[in-house]
This record gives C-alpha cells, sequence and structure tokens, in this order.
C-alpha cells in the first residue's frame, strides 16, 4: 500500500488542494434526519445550506457502497437501501429500493461493507448480521461463538469471501462469518491488551485496523498478514475515538482531537476539541464534525490544514462521502 502513496499526493493535489474540486455530496446524518452538503460548499465555509435534507428519525448509521451506488441507512428496527445514480450536486432524489426488517433491537449499531455482503453489528442484542449487496434481502446472523460480547466487528475481503473480522480487548482476528472453526481463519493477542474496542475497519489492502482505549491511552493496531502493530495515538485523552479512513488518500483517527496516521503522521491535532464523525473523501480532504461545526482539512501539507468550518443546524453523528456527476 505504501507504493501508492506517492500516486496518492499527486492526485490530492490536483483535487484536494487545486480547483477544481472533485463533484460530491458529503452525507450528514444525526439521529432524525440526513443532510446532503455539496462538498465544495464545505470547503467555502459559512453557513451550510444542504442540497436536500431527508427526514430519518431513529437513524442509527449510514454507509455508502460506491461500486453499487447505493446508500445505506440503519434504524434500531430495519434497513434502508437507496440508489444514487441520480445523484448531482443540485439533486438527491429520495427513491426507496428496499426496506429490510432487522429481526433484533439495533439501538445503538452499526454498518460496516465488505465486497459482497454489508455488516449490521447490534451490540446491545449481542448480535450481528449480513445482507447481500447492493440490494439486501432477508438477513443471516453471523455466528459471535466465543467472541467477547465487548467487540466491534467488520467485513475483510479475502479471496472473493467477505469474513468476520473481530476486535475484543484481548485479540484481533478473522474468520469465516457462519462457520467459526473453518477456514481461512487467524487470531492475535493484543499487547497491550484493550479496556474497550472502538472501532475496526478493513482498508481494502489486506489490513485490519482496530482502536481502541486502555486506562491510560487511545492505542491504534494494524494486523497486516500475520503481524500485528500497535502505537498509542491521540495524546493523552483516552475517550470516545473513530477512524476516518479511505484505502487509496488516507487514513486518521479522531476523537478528542484528530490525528493523521497516513500518508504522513500529523501528530496529534486540536486536542482541545471533541469530533463526533468524520471521514477522509476521495479528494484529499479529512471532514470532521464537532457539534454543529463541521471543518475541513487539507490532506496534503504535514500537519493537514484547516480550509474551512461550515456551520450546520444539526450535531452529525455520521458522515459519508459521495462522488456525483
Amino acid at each position: 500500500m505504501k507504493k501508492l502513496w506517492p500516486l496518492v499526493l499527486l492526485l490530492a493535489a490536483c483535487t484536494g488542494s487545486q480547483e477544481p474540486s472533485l463533484p460530491a455530496l458529503v452525507a450528514a446524518g444525526s439521529g432524525e434526519k440526513v443532510g446532503f452538503f455539496r462538498a465544495r460548499d464545505l470547503q467555502q465555509g459559512g453557513a451550510a445550506s444542504p442540497v436536500a435534507t431527508w427526514s430519518a428519525p431513529g437513524l442509527q448509521d449510514l454507509a455508502y457502497a460506491g461500486a453499487f451506488q447505493r446508500l445505506y441507512l440503519l434504524f434500531a428496527d430495519r434497513l434502508e437501501a437507496y440508489p444514487t445514480s441520480g445523484f448531482t450536486e443540485t439533486s438527491v432524489p429520495k427513491n426507496l429500493l428496499v426496506v429490510q426488517a432487522l429481526p433484533a433491537d439495533c439501538t445503538g449499531g452499526y454498518l460496516r461493507l465488505g465486497q459482497n455482503r454489508l455488516l449490521v453489528h447490534c451490540p446491545r442484542a449481542q448480535k450481528a448480521f449480513l445482507l447481500g449487496l447492493p440490494d439486501p434481502g432477508p438477513p443471516q446472523e453471523a455466528d459471535l461463538t466465543g467472541l467477547d460480547p465487548a467487540l466491534r466487528l467488520a467485513l475483510l475481503p479475502q479471496g472473493g469471501l467477505d469474513l468476520l473480522a473481530y476486535l475484543t480487548p484481548a485479540v484481533l482476528g478473522f474468520r469465516p462469518a457462519q462457520d467459526p472453526g473453518a477456514t481461512p481463519r487467524l487470531e492475535k493477542p493484543l499487547d497491550p491488551p484493550l479496556q474497550t474496542p472502538l472501532d475496526l475497519r478493513a482498508d481494502g489492502q489486506g489490513r485490519l485496523l482496530g482502536l481502541g482505549t486502555t486506562p491510560t491511552e487511545v492505542r491504534f493496531y494494524a494486523l497486516q498478514g500475520e503481524g500485528v502493530s500497535s502505537r498509542k495515538v491521540l495524546g493523552d485523552f483516552p475517550g470516545e475515538a473513530r477512524l476516518a479512513l479511505d484505502p487509496a488518500v488516507g487514513l486518521g483517527v479522531y476523537g478528542q482531537g484528530f490525528q493523521v496516521l497516513e500518508p504522513r503522521d500529523s501528530g496529534p491535532q486540536e486536542v482541545f476539541t471533541t469530533f463526533a464523525a468524520g471521514l477522509v473523501g476521495q479528494d484529499g480532504y479529512l471532514y470532521l464534525a464537532a457539534g454543529t461545526l463541521l471543518s475541513v482539512y487539507d490532506l496534503v501539507p504535514s500537519p493537514p490544514q484547516r480550509v474551512a468550518t461550515s456551520s450546520l443546524d444539526f450535531a452529525p453523528k455520521a458522515l459519508a462521502f459521495l462522488p456525483v456527476q
């Protein structure tokens, strides 16, 4: 993956740092609605007016599958799928394709995309479900046998399969989602162990990236091949934190402040600001929400340079980047 970074930086310099910017929308979801904002407007700052707003009471999470041009919205009792092929910078038609009921309470749940399936993790119910892409059918329950209930899940594409990846306080690993004893599978102990797993992502290049807290710090773990690396991130703030990732552009951590890890380590930034939602866009920008403010940072300089801050009329808890025509 490191061989890609010189090309990535060149591409980012042609979009993130220079005009014209990549035509795109940023979908920002709260517990009540989803607002769609032009990325270029957010890069200008000020009071941001959404292109469209969808009512979504009870929204838990959202995810965008670019390969299928689908936007997925997760609620406590259902999953909704919308086509995005008709989205533009000025129009966001709401054409519901699928409403799929969930067989468990998914309050506090989240979504993770694989190559062929979508994972819905419902921590409160201690259950996870797999749904086919692009248009989800009836959910199939993932087998969580033997896993600590305090865990984060993701899907790891490998050899045409979407493996169940997991981060618990003690281990980081993966296995077939519905046959824990089958192969391929791998599990590695964490040193030091975690008090609370916070986030888990697959980067599209075979790595598993995990995040969690110990009693004194936030730690970042990377499983690549059969080796696990670990490091402290975000300074001396062992609170809530999440990963922001675009496989071809960059990787960051946000929570109490933020820190870009790839393509270049920025060290902790803005440590007195609590960020609740974030993403790395294909346009070479990092988008971070703190309350009703959404800030945009150019990833090309190191440390990243804040280019704008926009004021929204709600506080996002989930963001997605949608390139459009």
